[in-house]
């Protein structure tokens, strides 16, 4: 994935990465990744399309609304209102 990423190849890294954002346990890890190399239009569509997975996890809801509001501020009311009972609302204010 990192490989990708790197290569910018954001379509292979797309497809990897939806391997990964479902365990909770590598996904800050992934973030990291990604804000580090500046790559944050690339990590919010992944996500994104992360959401549609029955895998999808209240941590992916939190990153991607913390994402929002980060990057694409314009985005996150709407993100919040469609998304309110899948947010660890502490965790997106911090």
């Amino acid at each position: 994935h990192g490989s990708c990423v790197a290569a910018q190849q954001f379509r292979c890294a797309q497809i990897a990465g939806m391997y990964i954002i479902v365990h909770p346990d590598h996904l800050e890890e992934l973030i990291a990744y990604y804000e580090k190399h500046g790559h944050f239009q690339e990590l919010i569509s992944l996500l994104d399309s992360g959401l549609a997975n029955e895998r999808a996890h209240i941590g992916m809801y939190t990153e991607l609304s913390i994402l929002y509001a980060k990057h694409s501020p314009q985005k996150l009311m709407d993100f919040i209102k469609m998304n309110i009972s899948k947010l660890n609302i502490p965790c997106t204010l911090r």
